[in-house]
């Protein structure tokens, strides 16, 4: 788990600060490793508080109510050493399997490439992008159960 951890802070777009309980949390983890065993990419399914929703998605004006969508994407993150090779698309998609017929939702930086990346999967961008509290601007992603 510390590495999972320490590579998501690395990341640089969450809060350390209760990062182990939160990952403890989650109901999926996914480690993607190279053969000889380093950690170069992570990702996860979190089922986060009520209020936690409620406030992205006031934050976001969203037009749909958060409850609709209990399941939150995120913590995808891949190593600098091995960005560049679509890994994300694939940590995505691996982990979209384990929610097949659940409702997600999703915020990540409001950057071009991400959000093409993220048309792929079905996500559609909802709302209007809202400031992190970390210098960059946010966008709330849907992604509706199949």
């Amino acid at each position: 788990m510390a590495d999972f951890e320490q590579l998501v802070i690395e990341g640089g777009a969450v809060d350390p600060q209760g990062l182990a309980q939160r990952i403890r949390q989650a109901s999926h983890l996914l480690f993607l490793r190279t053969i000889d065993g380093q950690l170069v990419g992570v990702g996860a399914l979190k089922h986060p508080r009520p209020a936690y929703r409620h406030r992205v998605f006031m934050a976001a004006r969203a037009t749909v109510p958060a409850e609709r969508y209990p399941v939150e994407l995120g913590w995808v993150v891949v190593a600098k050493s091995h960005q560049g090779q679509q890994l994300s698309t694939r940590i995505v998609g691996e982990l979209l399997t384990f929610a097949k017929n659940k409702n997600i939702f999703a915020t990540t930086r409001a950057d071009e490439r991400i959000m093409s990346f993220a048309s792929d999967y079905g996500f559609e961008i909802n709302g209007k992008p809202y400031p992190s509290g970390r210098g960059y601007d946010l966008v709330l992603y849907l992604h509706n159960a199949y």
